[in-house]
């Protein structure tokens, strides 16, 4: 396309990625679409208590931080409701929304002509950290989703087929891809002691529906001698963070957040890479690691 759009990515927690797939998501299409000449807004959360924020830039996307609240059941809606608020003051030609949990809100973008096309995510209301209310969410943001939007995607055959069956609506897959990159043995396995080729590795939010709890005790079990490094963490699971750490053995790892080159050299050095995630959408980790 010829054409230079206006293209808003809505949905995340911003980028440069510090959080999650989504968030590297956001930050691989939107340097890819700047290097085709595309003019990228990437909109990222900023508590309403922090002082405000003017429009920032990386590497040519800009960044626009918006507010809400760091609560475990509020964050995304009222994060979606202050995007769309703010993105309907924009003149943009086109938006990407990620997560169909903040689509309830996306008849905002509608009220002022703005086509956008969601990508929707797994099936996040069967994830047992939600209580009754948010599957509930979870369950107006796919049919907000499928009501609002112009186009609807999926990361996985899987995904676009559920949406198919239940709300007779077709998806297109776009599949992840992962950058080759492999980086050698440096500071950051000196830092956790680990040699090349002599560890295990296990990558993912630290939820109960991504059994990093089943992990670390399979672990435990297997005899294996080679340590198990976990990398992850997540804002509102203390409690069962707490059990994963307790059910540890001395062969365990936990370097939790771990990004960029540091998350790759551990990602390129490993003896085995560990997927153990039961719902979501496709995981990047796991494409990388191919």
């Amino acid at each position: 396309m010829d054409k230079k759009l206006r293209i808003a990515i809505l949905g995340t927690r911003g980028i440069p990625a510090r959080y999650g797939g989504f968030e590297t998501f956001a930050e691989e299409l939107s340097l890819r679409l700047v290097k085709r000449g595309h003019e990228v807004t990437v909109f990222g959360r900023r508590p309403f208590f922090s002082s405000v924020q003017e429009t920032l830039e990386y590497k040519g996307v800009k960044i626009q931080y918006v507010p809400t609240i760091f609560h475990k059941y509020l964050e995304t809606p009222l994060h979606g409701l202050s995007s769309f608020i703010a993105a309907s003051k924009r003149d943009f030609d086109v938006i990407l929304l990620c997560n169909a949990a903040n689509s309830p809100f996306s008849w905002i973008l509608n009220l002022k002509g703005l086509p956008f096309a969601v990508n929707v995510d797994g099936i996040e209301r069967k994830r047992a950290k939600w209580n009754s209310l948010g599957k509930l969410w979870y369950r107006l943001g796919e049919r907000s989703s499928v009501l609002f939007a112009k186009q609807l995607i999926a990361d996985a055959k899987v995904i676009r087929d559920y949406y198919k069956e239940k709300y007779s609506c077709e998806a297109v897959v776009i599949p992840y891809g992962a950058s080759p990159i492999r980086r050698d043995t440096g500071k950051t396995l000196q830092n956790f002691g680990l040699k090349a080729g002599q560890y295990l590795l296990y990558v993912s939010r630290l939820e109960p529906e991504n059994n990093a709890l089943g992990v670390v005790q399979a672990y435990n079990d297997s005899g294996v001698t080679i340590p198990l490094v976990v990398v992850g963490e997540a804002p509102y699971a203390k409690e069962y963070i707490e059990q994963v750490k307790e059910a540890a053995g001395k062969g365990v790892i936990f370097a939790g957040f771990q990004f960029a080159e540091a998350y790759q050299e551990l990602q390129s050095n490993c003896y085995l890479y560990i997927q153990a995630t039961e719902v979501g959408g496709t995981h990047p980790a796991l494409v990388e690691k191919r």
